[in-house]
């Protein structure tokens, strides 16, 4: 197995092959991490694939200043939360309430996804954190060069999303 910064100078030299390769190391991460927040399969096997196309096109630029898994995970992150921006669109404009009825009514739903629907409550930068932290157990000075913020601005912001984690459940719990 090759590493990552073996792997891009080859392909930017014109060995595709080295792409394919490298996007086989990584693809199952990428797709667990996308799966953990968006849960379900379409649209994650989209998502994955938007980001490898990103990958593809921006690879030309990456400085080797952060390893390869850093700067995958900035675009993954920046893919979600896309992917959020324009599911909040759709139900602004009425296009998933008829799904939105069919899940309140379906009582019977785990701790899990209800820790995943309040996670998907929080502000962007606090899921985002919360994704890194507890889904990809990745350390707080990881989180904060994947996020360009400081290691005590990301544990301040994951402190504050398990504050509003508890208060979500809270009033998950009251109805």
């Amino acid at each position: 197995m090759l590493d990552d910064k073996t792997l891009i100078i080859e392909f930017l030299d014109g060995d595709v092959e080295s792409f394919n390769t490298l996007i086989l190391q990584h693809e199952s991460l990428v797709y667990g991490m996308i799966f953990q927040v968006v849960r379900h399969k379409e649209d994650t096997e989209d998502l994955c694939q938007d980001v490898f196309v990103k990958v593809y096109f921006k690879l030309k630029r990456f400085r080797f200043e952060s390893t390869f898994k850093t700067w995958l995970y900035r675009i993954v992150i920046n893919s979600i939360n896309n992917y959020f921006r324009k599911q909040k669109l759709l139900t602004w404009f009425g296009q998933d309430l008829k799904e939105e009825l069919a899940t309140k009514e379906h009582d019977n739903l785990t701790k899990k996804d209800t820790l995943y629907k309040m996670t998907n409550k929080l502000p962007n930068k606090q899921r985002n954190i919360v994704l890194l932290r507890i889904y990809q157990d990745l350390p707080f000075k990881t989180i904060g060069n994947i996020l360009s913020i400081s290691e005590n601005s990301a544990k301040v912001s994951f402190y504050k999303a398990k504050e509003n984690l508890k208060e979500y459940s809270k009033i998950s719990y009251a109805k």
